[in-house]
């Protein structure tokens, strides 16, 4: 298994560091760091065997053929995770959202 980040998603997991320090949701940049870091291995951890369900239209503009899971880093949040599913068990990691940002645009 080989789970590889489109850089739009890198790009957004390094900005979200900035920005969980900058809103105060976290008190120090290193927290903000861990946070993502354990976001990471959480959608790592959970991509092999996480009941996936097939990506709503809205959200083929990061691919096709997609998929979603989700996982929780605490009790306020769910993390969506967007990828595609390539043979030899190849994720390809396309859109990273919250329930916060884009909630109201998938079906639990």
């Amino acid at each position: 298994m080989q789970i590889v980040y489109r850089e739009e998603v890198e790009l957004y997991l390094s900005d979200l560091i900035a920005i969980l320090y900058e809103k105060e949701y976290v008190g120090f940049s290193e927290s903000a760091q861990i946070y993502v870091q354990k976001l990471r291995k959480e959608i790592e951890k959970a991509l092999p065997i996480a009941i996936r369900k097939k990506a709503p239209d809205y959200f083929s503009r990061y691919g096709k053929d997609m998929w979603y899971i989700h996982v929780r880093t605490n009790s306020r949040t769910t993390w969506y995770a967007f990828f595609s599913l390539l043979p030899n068990d190849l994720y390809i990691v396309r859109h990273i959202t919250n329930n916060h940002a884009a909630g109201h645009l998938i079906r639990s």
